[in-house]
């Protein structure tokens, strides 16, 4: 059974410059459940263009936040279109800081890093989620393949599929 287990950890930086460490729970509260991520091309569509003698995108990593508010896995689309992944569909998106907004559709595979947990998420929605440093939401679609442990008193998230 593959399995992701992390503890968290952040520092804060007091008003005379120096930086002290905080507790697990606290730093879990801070960031929330990140985990380090490759976001890449579904395999289903990277075989295809294999087979029509075209190059697979290269895959980008970078950080995820783990979130079950989301029914949908979303990837940054700036990261997306700059990757050329291929828009399949637009739809509408609606989150709780906004109203419908039409969004583009992407088939995107997510491996976690450091481990064999690899799920293809068919229909990964374009999001603006650059300015909150991260290249990827993991929404419920990807979820429903896991069982989750989220710590808080101990500032622990584990993942296994």
């Amino acid at each position: 059974m593959p399995i992701l287990h992390t503890q968290y950890e952040a520092e804060l930086q007091q008003p005379d410059g120096t930086k002290i460490q905080v507790s697990a729970q606290f730093a879990l509260i801070q960031q929330g459940p990140i985990i380090q991520v490759v976001l890449g091309l579904a395999q289903s569509f990277a075989n295809q263009l294999v087979q029509q003698g075209h190059s697979v995108p290269n895959p980008v990593s970078g950080q995820a936040l783990v979130d079950t508010g989301a029914s949908v896995t979303c990837i940054d689309d700036e990261i997306a279109q700059s990757m050329g992944l291929p828009v399949i569909d637009v739809v509408q998106m609606t989150s709780a800081s906004h109203a419908s907004t039409p969004a583009n559709v992407y088939p995107v595979q997510l491996q976690i890093v450091g481990t064999p947990i690899r799920v293809e998420v068919s229909r990964g929605l374009g999001a603006i989620l650059k300015p909150q440093n991260i290249v990827a939401l993991i929404g419920r679609d990807f979820l429903q393949h896991c069982a989750m442990f989220y710590n808080g008193p101990t500032g622990q998230l584990t993942l296994s599929i």
